[in-house]
């Protein structure tokens, strides 16, 4: 048992592994990291007006310092902009730009298409038993993050 428990352990890293490079080069092609991305899209989906650098961080978890910094960059590349919060000047707004706005177009499918790239040649049913038992794993790692 416990080799064949090794072997799904080595099996998932690679798979993360080939997952993560495979990303990073569609990223790198629109010049944006992961946290940006991921930024980006939860900018541009949320179609809120007020969304700040706490709410990012929030999002996020990580710290305020950090997404400072990823927002920073971010407007830097043109992909938002922060402007002060006209109720708290210590705040900004982050809102996405128009550039911002295409790109996540451009982003759009990318989860899909990293889906479809997996899942080829799997059938219907074992798909849907592969994510019954990714949401179990998902599911054992976050218990034992709260420990």
């Amino acid at each position: 048992m416990e080799d064949r428990d090794y072997l799904i352990g080595r099996a998932i890293l690679e798979l993360t592994h080939a997952i993560r490079k495979k990303n990073n080069a569609c990223l790198k092609a629109v010049g944006l990291t992961g946290v940006q991305t991921k930024s980006l899209l939860y900018l541009v989906d949320s179609k809120r007006k007020d969304l700040t650098i706490n709410g990012l961080k929030e999002y996020l978890g990580i710290s305020h310092q950090a997404t400072q910094g990823i927002a920073k960059r971010m407007a830097d590349k043109g992909v938002i902009t922060l402007e002060k919060s006209p109720r708290d000047g210590r705040e900004k707004i982050i809102a996405p730009t128009e550039k911002g706005v295409r790109l996540r177009q451009q982003l759009g499918g990318s989860a899909v298409g990293i889906g479809e790239y997996i899942l080829s040649g799997i059938s219907e049913e074992e798909k849907k038993i592969f994510y019954e038992i990714l949401l179990k794993a998902l599911s054992n790692v976050e218990q034992r993050d709260r420990l």
